[in-house]
């Protein structure tokens, strides 16, 4: 998981970049993921989770092995071994 400098020191990462190595259990979702992390940084899920819809905050859009999250089936996305997530801030405008 990639995580871009404006969210990594929700990690308290030292870093300007930083990238996550995490192991994932057999169709382990991407919300099961994002979950079991922000349980460790609370800051983290703060950032990324809705704590009243269990959904994305809405703060930031994430792509999975290259593709809009939003695209594939969201949070419920089963994740398998050398699976990609890079999370940005949420894109806005017109």
């Amino acid at each position: 998981m990639e995580i871009m400098p404006w969210l990594s020191q929700a990690l308290e990462a030292k870093d300007y970049r930083l990238v996550l190595e995490e192991e994932v259990e057999e169709d382990e979702t991407v919300g099961e993921l994002l979950a079991r992390i922000a349980a460790r940084h609370q800051r983290f899920g703060e950032l990324v989770l809705d704590a009243e819809t269990g959904g994305l905050s809405g703060h930031v859009s994430l792509t999975f092995n290259g593709r809009l999250l939003e695209l594939l089936d969201g949070l419920q996305t089963k994740m398998s071994d050398g699976d990609s997530i890079v999370i940005v801030p949420a894109f806005a405008g017109g």
